[in-house]
């Protein structure tokens, strides 16, 4: 064979490189991978004002009410326990003190759990309406910026590359939302708020 003998391109050779530069520029222009944003929650929540809102409705409820009259009651109890546990001159007079100090601890536990099981349920209500109102405002700014999956930062998501950070956007779509006065827990979600006073 001669060095300078010239190779005949076969056709089906044309076509091969062809599909090849088609599914190179497919692959470049259409499987992107997903665009990623994060949402600092706190912050949503915080420049919304909701904390303020909730600590306001909070001090309204009866089971708020009942444990901090409960707290009261119990460091009013606990304050004249100690005293009498200083004063005490005999180990037997001890004893009988700690066991009504123990007795009063019980009964302070048992007395806090139905408010406390009250509380944490109108918290989760007021937080699965805060999520459910902010899901539009989201939805939008995620549009805008073109992202395909938002994720909450927090301490589940240590890192993520090439992110967004869409937490200005949503904070502007929503203030508008929650500057209007809606109930703190929505009933279409099937809470009732804690009752009132």
């Amino acid at each position: 064979m001669e060095m300078n003998e010239r190779r005949k391109i076969r056709w089906y050779e044309v076509i091969y490189v062809l599909v090849l530069i088609l599914i190179l520029g497919f692959s470049v222009l259409y499987m992107n991978p997903h665009k990623v944003a994060v949402l600092d929650i706190d912050r949503v929540f915080k420049e919304l004002g909701m904390q303020q809102k909730i600590e306001k409705e909070r001090a309204k409820l009866e089971p708020f009410i009942k444990g901090s009259a409960l707290l009261t009651a119990y460091n009013t109890r606990m304050n004249g326990l100690k005293e009498k546990l200083d004063n005490a001159r005999t180990p037997v007079d001890r004893e009988k003190i700690q066991s009504q100090v123990k007795a009063a601890n019980a009964q302070f536990q048992e007395a806090l759990a139905p408010i406390q099981s009250a509380l944490q349920s109108f918290e989760s209500g007021v937080v699965a309406t805060f999520r459910r109102r902010l899901q539009p405002a989201v939805a939008k700014a995620a549009q805008k910026r073109r992202v395909d999956v938002v994720l909450y930062s927090g301490p589940s998501v240590l890192y993520v590359r090439n992110k967004a950070d869409i937490t200005d956007d949503v904070i502007k779509e929503a203030k508008s939302a929650f500057e209007k006065d809606y109930p703190l827990i929505d009933p279409a979600l099937g809470g009732k708020p804690s009752p009132r006073r």
